[in-house]
């Protein structure tokens, strides 16, 4: 995928469903088009917290998912080397080895998910529950995957993850199983098709300064969105102070690479500054998650 920033001719988009948004006009507007098991969408949370804590209070953000795998039979991913279930672990381990977001790949060989559909239709129910607790949704969902090695294809998984989140499992469980989250999915896969979107991620983001949306394509830094942010405003605002327990407050938790890209401390000195700051640290995937002691 081109990592470049494209400006694409007469594209709309619309989000509104972050949370942090609700309610409140932002002059720049991102839609991120993702699927729950993107691994590359996986490798760039560092960079895309990042970006939210420092310039999130003048954006509105909202996700669109677009079936990245409907089933395996009949699925090849030939450009990635995936075929079947085992071939996409390796793909996952070198996805770590580039951008150093811990991943247990380990799923694919002991209960591979059949398709990515189920998790992305549980976004839509929780998006139609509680819209302000789909991005926690998401996240959690992606934490149980990534980092937990757990099969969010299954139903008891996404119900679990519902009650994590804050939701009431029954009631998730009915509207999971509705007709309405299927029906918003496919629309949703629908509307991809008519956006410049040839992969995940994407990031389309709008704003007053540009006449035209700008796209960006596959997995990008931090850097990056600044740039692209700069263009559609016209101008950066500042950014925020970073401080460990601000952060640590915010965030709630997070990889030891999502805090180091945050902090712009190495792993050693971000471990250091966490514990410090009281942190708990919890083995997961070969790395460190920590959450607030």
């Amino acid at each position: 995928m081109n990592p470049e920033i494209q400006n694409p001719s007469h594209t709309t988009i619309a989000t509104g469903n972050e949370p942090a948004t609700q309610g409140v006009e932002r002059p720049v507007k991102i839609l991120y088009a993702t699927d729950p098991i993107c691994s590359h969408c996986w490798a760039m949370e560092p960079a895309w917290r990042k970006f939210l804590y420092h310039y999130g209070e003048h954006i509105e953000a909202g996700h669109r998912y677009g079936g990245l795998l409907p089933r395996w039979e009949g699925f090849a991913d030939m450009g990635a080397g995936i075929g079947q279930p085992a071939d996409v672990a390796p793909h996952w381990d070198e996805v770590v080895e580039r951008y150093g977001q811990p991943i247990d790949s380990s799923v694919w060989y002991r209960d591979p998910l059949a398709s990515s559909y189920p998790a992305s239709v549980a976004l839509h129910a929780v998006r139609r529950i509680a819209p302000e607790l789909e991005e926690a949704y998401l996240r959690r969902i992606r934490e149980m995957l990534f980092l937990e090695a757990k099969n969010i294809a299954r139903a008891d998984v996404l119900g679990a993850a519902a009650v994590d989140v804050g939701l009431d499992r029954e009631q998730f469980g009915r509207e999971f199983e509705s007709a309405e989250p299927w029906e918003g999915f496919v629309k949703e896969m629908e509307e991809l098709r008519t956006l410049p979107v040839r992969g995940f991620p994407t990031l389309i983001v709008a704003g007053p300064a540009v006449a035209e949306p700008r796209v960006m394509r596959g997995t990008q830094p931090f850097f990056r969105m600044e740039r692209a942010l700069d263009a559609v405003m016209g101008g950066l605002p500042p950014r925020r102070s970073v401080e460990v327990e601000v952060v640590l407050a915010e965030y709630g938790s997070g990889t030891t690479r999502e805090f180091s890209e945050v902090l712009e401390l190495d792993q050693k000195e971000t471990e250091a500054a966490l514990r410090a700051a009281g942190a708990r640290a919890i083995p997961l995937a070969g790395s460190l998650f920590w959450t607030r002691g």
